[in-house]
């Protein structure tokens, strides 16, 4: 049996370390990837978006595959370490290469190769989010236990994105202003995200693999995920992190070309706006473990999509100004804070009542994070086509395609079917 008290305040630091180095090695890319490919790399913008989202949806069809494996792995192994150590090898190196200058190359090549690194990056970091996630269940068979280090998980990530927000723009400018800068920056957050996660691997190595391993290892893949469609609060979470994910991932990809075009401001000043969504976002994750004992997860649910959805009204047909968009940047952050946490929660205490009866944890997982990278592709999709509509933005941009950025802008809103949606989660 798994331990049944309070994990050691160590280990829950070194379980955080994890989701903060997986976060710095791959933060950046939903943050300024696209910017850079068409800045940069000179790649059209359609194609920029579908070269980021086409990893993503990939990971739909592989994440549960990948995460049902990761039992087997983990069960040849006798624990999840192995895959940590992996993933505190390779995700710092692949977000290195993500970054080297391609731009003397033929578009084709170019894009082919971007595409394989996403790829690789997208998948690498399925294995060790899926492995990571499932310690909770080998450390402690608590909700009390599972809750804290939930906590700590998204206390890691809100710090990394925290961190990405404020250094990535500063790194950039720091080491110069074209492609040198994007690489100075990454390596600077790959020695980061290498540190961070080999202090996780250190805190969790020895511990044992105890809960969520797949009773029934010979059921075929397709048999084993259509038993997962039973468990129907599991995928009503999984519906609300996708509309969550679409619209956070279209914010922050359309940001820079805001900041730049319609704030006409530099990378200092995009520090700012992503400091105060970070920022609100921390004091939302840190603020959710109260609220969840205090109200009712639909409740809570509702009122966190209704400030989400008003937060991006805010920033998206308010007024163009630092002190407008600061602000509702800091309303749709901590409302994304609190969903960040209750998500997680109500997605392994649904997806652990299974595992309990023999089903695999990882493939739950795998399912839980594909569903979170198809709503990043689909945020990628719609601002890489609106980019194409709105127009040429490199050099002087003209006036027209300006014109068009500002009234797609203001036309970017999230789902109507937020609203629809808490209800069945109950």
């Amino acid at each position: 049996m798994a331990d049944t008290s309070f994990p050691k305040r160590t280990l829950a630091a070194g379980f955080g370390a994890g989701t903060l180095g997986s976060t710095l090695s791959a933060g950046v890319v939903p943050l300024l990837f696209l910017f850079y490919l068409t800045e940069f790399a000179h790649v059209p913008p359609a194609l920029a978006g579908v070269l980021l989202a086409i990893p993503k949806v990939s990971d739909v069809l592989l994440d549960p595959w990948i995460g049902r494996c990761t039992d087997g792995w983990a069960r040849k192994a006798g624990s999840r370490g192995a895959l940590l150590a992996a993933s505190a090898l390779l995700l710092p190196l692949l977000l290195l290469l993500l970054f080297i200058p391609l731009a003397s190359l033929p578009l084709s090549l170019r894009a082919f190769l971007v595409g394989v690194l996403l790829v690789a990056q997208s998948l690498m970091l399925t294995v060790f989010s899926v492995a990571h996630t499932a310690l909770a269940g080998d450390i402690t068979d608590t909700i009390a236990g599972r809750s804290t280090l939930m906590a700590a998980r998204a206390l890691g990530q809100t710090l990394a994105g925290l961190l990405v927000s404020i250094l990535a723009p500063q790194l950039v400018a720091a080491f110069g202003s074209g492609s040198a800068g994007y690489l100075g920056m990454a390596g600077v957050l790959a020695g980061g995200a290498a540190l961070s996660l080999s202090l996780c691997w250190l805190a969790v190595r020895r511990i044992p693999l105890r809960a969520g391993v797949e009773a029934k290892a010979a059921v075929p893949l397709r048999t084993a995920l259509r038993g997962t469609l039973r468990n129907r609060t599991f995928y009503c979470v999984v519906l609300v992190l996708v509309l969550l994910g679409m619209a956070s991932a279209a914010l922050f990809a359309a940001l820079p070309y805001a900041n730049q075009h319609l704030l006409k401001a530099g990378p200092a000043n995009l520090s700012a706006l992503l400091t105060s969504i970070f920022l609100s976002l921390l004091v939302g994750v840190t603020a959710a473990p109260m609220l969840t004992r205090r109200c009712r997860p639909s409740v809570l649910l509702a009122a966190a999509l209704l400030l989400a959805f008003i937060g991006t009204l805010w920033l998206t047909a308010g007024p163009r100004e630092n002190g407008s968009m600061i602000a509702g940047g800091a309303l749709f952050g901590l409302s994304c804070g609190v969903l960040t946490v209750l998500i997680s929660t109500l997605a392994m205490e649904a997806a652990t009542s299974s595992s309990s009866q023999g089903e695999s944890l990882g493939l739950y997982l795998g399912i839980l994070f594909s569903a979170e990278k198809l709503g990043q592709s689909l945020g990628g999709i719609v601002v890489g086509f609106g980019l194409e509509w709105v127009g040429p933005l490199q050099g002087a941009p003209a006036a027209a395609a300006l014109q068009r950025l500002g009234n797609y802008s203001s036309g970017c809103r999230p789902p109507r079917c937020w609203r629809r949606c808490w209800p069945c989660c109950l």
